[in-house]
C-alpha cells in the first residue's frame, strides 16, 4: 500500500477517535456515567455504532480512553507554566490567571472527572488525583522559588497548600458561579497575596 494512503486512512482513523471521545465527553455531561450508553455516543460523533465498538469495545474503554486522552494534554499543558521572573505578587497573579485559563478552557474535562468520581466510575478519581498532583507540583514550584526570594511570610509547604485549595477545582466552580462571579480570580489572588507575602 502506498505511503500516502496509509497516513490518509491514520489521519481519518485519528480524526475518528477525536470524534468519538468529544461526544463521550458531551454524553457524559449530559447523561452521567450510569446512563451513558453507546448508541448516543455513536449517534453524536456521527459514526456507526460497529465503529464505535471497534474504537472502544465497552463504556469503561470509552470513558477511559476519551479522559485519558485530554488528562494528559492537560497534564502536559500545566507542567509548562513556569513562574515569571518578577515580583512576588506578579508571580502570584500570574499563577492564578494561569489556573483560571486552563479552567476556563478545559471545564468540561474537569467537571466529567468530577462527574465520574461523585459516581464512583473506574478511573476518575485516578485521572483527577493525577492531574490534581502536576497542578501541586506547579503550584510547589512557585512557593519554592518565592521561598527562596524570601517573600513568603510563611513556611513553603503551608503556603503550596494554601495556594492548592484555593486553587482547586470546586473552589473555582464555586467561586465563579457564587456572588464573586468574575471578580473571583482577584479575590483569590488578593487573598493569597495578603495571607502569604511578606
Amino acid at each position: 500500500m502506498r505511503t500516502y494512503v496509509q497516513r490518509a486512512r491514520a489521519d481519518q482513523r485519528e480524526r475518528t477517535a477525536l470524534a468519538i471521545e468529544r461526544a463521550a465527553l458531551r454524553e457524559l455531561g449530559i447523561r452521567g456515567y450510569a446512563d451513558l450508553r453507546l448508541a448516543d455516543v455513536a449517534q453524536r460523533a456521527g459514526v456507526a455504532l460497529r465503529t464505535l465498538y471497534l474504537h472502544a469495545p465497552t463504556k469503561e474503554a470509552l470513558v477511559s480512553a476519551a479522559l485519558g486522552r485530554r488528562a494528559v494534554a492537560l497534564a502536559r499543558k500545566v507542567e509548562r507554566w513556569q513562574p515569571p521572573e518578577a515580583s512576588a505578587a506578579a508571580v502570584l497573579d500570574d499563577l492564578v490567571a494561569y489556573h483560571e485559563r486552563t479552567y476556563r478552557s478545559d471545564r468540561q474535562v474537569l467537571e466529567v472527572l468530577e462527574l465520574l468520581v461523585d459516581s464512583g466510575a473506574p478511573g476518575g478519581g485516578a485521572l483527577l488525583r493525577s492531574l490534581d498532583r502536576v497542578r501541586l507540583q506547579l503550584i510547589e514550584r512557585a512557593m519554592a522559588m518565592l521561598a527562596r526570594r524570601g517573600a513568603l511570610r510563611v513556611r513553603p509547604e503551608h503556603a503550596a497548600a494554601l495556594a492548592h485549595a484555593l486553587l482547586a477545582y470546586p473552589t473555582w466552580r464555586a467561586a465563579l458561579t457564587g456572588p464573586a462571579k468574575r471578580r473571583a480570580p482577584a479575590l483569590i489572588a488578593d487573598a493569597l497575596r495578603s495571607s502569604l507575602l511578606a
